[in-house]
């Protein structure tokens, strides 16, 4: 029984120790580490790769294991960074089956302060007992060949300003790139306030050179008196690169309105339309024409759409010259005249009719015009007329024929006469 026993011990001991060793074996792999849509090639084969600084660049990890792992995580990291904020990034926990690709998306921010040299990518995987598994990849880093980077717009006063007053700025701008910068143009502006202002710089050399930052002169913006009191977007911008390029960056500045300056409410906009008439009542002959000249000024602060409409009537057509259609910017002026051409049998005496002034589809106003009418004639007179007319014409005829025959009679008796005295011998 104790051989057994002792045989049983040992069976179970090789038991554990198989079990452990299979544990032991078991691997999680890296597969593939692409960087920024590149696969890269571990340390081995001294692959060098290129990265812009300043961006946030996408590494995707493709990992497997050949037995079920828990709660693993998979890191990316980039060491001997001078500064607090650490280049790398880590994944949640995940557990992984056996045999199984896991694909982890993770992002390092290449901040612009990376130095320009040769880097150890490490990918590491691992979980709460296990040995980490750890691949390394050559990474450069490089800077682009024209890169400016905006590091402060400095505002002075550099929280709030009051309206009507002078907001003066300067931009602070290092050269990031592999190249010297020349004729760099620098706007600050405040869109919504419709300001802005520019200066130049004549150059900024190339990183790490003794000149490799420098800070454009003051600008002045100055604040509109009418200004509102809120929170206003202060926007610089860097042209360079004979205007390829542009990097922006926005400030937050608060307008504190001037009390002074502020305006009572705007009237409504029939309260902005001035309509000048020269007279409202005109004369005209039955057959002629009465004008009426009518100015339209918009004094409101938007572009109107004026429509000038005239109420008809029996006596007489109308009509709107140029045209019954205005389009008055604002504080401008049209004129256009209205004519009342009168029938040629109006009645003679007052006329009447109405003028309406239209805009955005309401009745700004109403004007009533009169037209004295004179010279008309009914039916029956024109009749009379005609009959005096002809009757004069007649009487004239007559009085011709009876001087023609006057006179040939009076010659005939002159002839008889000197017949009588003549004598003959």
């Amino acid at each position: 029984m104790s051989i057994a026993k002792h045989i049983g011990i040992f069976v179970a001991s090789l038991v554990m120790m198989l079990a452990f060793a299979s544990s032991a074996l078991a691997t999680i792999t890296i597969e593939s580490v692409r960087y920024d849509a590149n696969t890269l090639t571990p340390s081995s084969t001294n692959f060098i790769f290129a990265a812009d600084r300043g961006q946030n660049v996408p590494v995707k990890v493709q990992v497997k294991s050949d037995v079920d792992v828990d709660n693993v995580q998979v890191e990316t990291v980039l060491r001997g960074y001078d500064h607090d904020d650490m280049v790398e990034d880590i994944t949640d926990t995940f557990d992984m089956k056996a045999g199984v690709t896991y694909v982890k998306k993770l992002t390092l921010p290449m901040n612009l302060r990376v130095d320009q040299d040769q880097y150890k990518l490490r990918v590491r995987v691992s979980d709460r007992d296990s040995p980490t598994v750890e691949q390394t990849y050559e990474l450069r880093v490089e800077a682009e060949r024209h890169s400016l980077n905006i590091r402060d717009v400095v505002l002075n006063p550099d929280a709030e300003v009051m309206a009507g007053r002078a907001l003066l700025a300067s931009v602070r701008i290092q050269n990031t790139g592999q190249k010297d910068e020349k004729d760099i143009q620098v706007k600050v502006s405040i869109p919504d306030l419709g300001v802005s202002a520019t200066s130049y710089l004549d150059e900024i050399e190339k990183e790490d050179d003794n000149d490799d930052a420098k800070t454009s002169e003051e600008m002045f913006l100055r604040i509109p008196a009418d200004a509102k009191t809120g929170v206003y977007t202060v926007k610089a911008e860097v042209i360079y690169d004979d205007g390829d390029e542009k990097v922006t960056k926005e400030e937050q500045v608060r307008v504190v309105a001037d009390s002074t300056q502020q305006k009572p409410a705007e009237p409504a906009s029939q309260d902005k339309t001035i309509i000048t008439l020269v007279s409202d009542v005109q004369n005209a002959n039955a057959g002629s024409e009465a004008s009426f000249p009518l100015t339209i000024t918009n004094a409101g602060s938007n572009s109107k759409v004026y429509t000038i409409m005239v109420d008809g009537a029996s006596w007489a057509t109308f009509r709107v010259n140029p045209t019954n259609v205005l389009v008055v910017d604002a504080g401008d002026s049209k004129a256009v005249t209205v004519n009342a051409a009168v029938a040629a049998n109006a009645a003679a005496g007052t006329q009447s009719f109405m003028v309406t002034v239209m805009a955005d589809g309401k009745t700004l106003k109403q004007i009533p015009l009169k037209v004295n009418v004179s010279g008309a004639a009914t039916k029956d007179g024109t009749s009379l007329k005609k009959v005096l007319e002809v009757g004069l014409i007649v009487l004239l005829i007559l009085i011709v024929v009876i001087g023609l025959v006057l006179g040939f009679t009076r010659n005939r008796e002159d002839s008889g006469e000197n017949t009588d005295d003549k004598s003959y011998y």
